[in-house]
């Protein structure tokens, strides 16, 4: 069949207009729990990761790493609208015991003090794994982040919010970032602590298919109790995309992370659930509320 110039031209404006629809959908987002680990590093050059975060149209993001300086990198490639927060994982191989150095208080005031980091995490906190809440490696970074008032971002794993509460109540002067809405918890369990600590903000990354269960139903609807906790609450949830692959195995030294590669799944996912929320709502989640929280222009 001969392909005449009214066809093409037919083609083409299919084709742009499909274009088209697909940019219109790519609104401005932030991402704030973004990492790029030195096993990630091996699989994706700085480069790559800031190309994908332009690629998906990412105009704020937060990136903590290990060891701490590598998030540096991320900034370097892209720019100012990258975040680098300090990891207290600043060094190899101290994950699972970095609250036993009193070098990590030293390491944290220096980094915040140089003014190349804007806050304070991820911080792990999962009861039965340590660290206690009251260890003073951990108090000593909530002091310093309310010192520089810069943000926390705070994981923990718990069946109940209480054990979060005490935290964000003594330190009412730091803001909490919660990473990925608690872990497990649903949104009964996470609406108490939004009521008495209005310090604590919510972040919804890697909850996902792959992690944390799903906040999603199988028919990708957003379930409805999320829903309207986003709705009661607009202006205390964010998200991001937490680009770690596997990130059930625990000791995975023995080969590089991939999430990198992963970055347009986990985008695509959030952007989804987003779109079914009332528009000013999602918006804010999609992005103001980060700027708000990060203090950027």
């Amino acid at each position: 069949m001969k392909i005449t110039h009214a066809m093409l031209a037919v083609v083409l404006t299919l084709f742009s207009s499909f274009v088209w629809a697909e940019q219109a959908q790519m609104h401005p987002m932030a991402d704030i729990h973004l990492h790029y680990n030195w096993s990630q590093e091996e699989e994706t050059t700085p480069e790559e990761a800031v190309s994908q975060l332009r690629q998906h149209n990412v105009t704020l993001a937060v990136v903590s790493s290990r060891p701490s300086r590598n998030a540096l990198k991320l900034r370097k490639a892209g720019g100012d609208w990258i975040i680098p927060i300090f990891s207290p994982y600043f060094k190899p191989g101290i994950k699972e015991t970095w609250f036993i150095y009193p070098e990590v208080l030293v390491q944290a005031r220096k980094a915040l003090s140089s003014g190349e980091f804007m806050g304070i995490g991820e911080m792990h906190l999962v009861p039965g794994m340590g660290p206690r809440r009251d260890n003073k490696v951990v108090q000593g970074l909530f002091k310093l982040a309310a010192e520089f008032d810069v943000p926390v971002l705070i994981h923990t794993d718990t069946s109940k919010y209480e054990y979060l509460l005490p935290i964000c109540q003594q330190h009412n002067k730091v803001r909490f970032l919660w990473a990925h809405a608690g872990g497990i918890l649903t949104p009964k369990d996470i609406d108490p602590l939004m009521q008495q600590c209005p310090n604590v903000f919510v972040e919804m990354s890697a909850r996902d298919p792959w992690h944390y269960g799903y906040f999603v139903e199988l028919n990708d609807k957003l379930a409805d109790e999320w829903k309207a906790l986003f709705v009661k609450y607009p202006e205390r949830f964010m998200t991001g995309t937490d680009p770690v692959w596997n990130a059930h195995q625990t000791y995975r030294w023995y080969e590089p992370d991939e999430g990198w590669k992963h970055y347009s799944k986990l985008n695509n996912f959030h952007r989804s659930w987003i779109r079914q929320l009332p528009e000013d709502v999602g918006q804010k989640i999609r992005l103001q509320n980060a700027i708000n929280f990060f203090r950027v222009k």
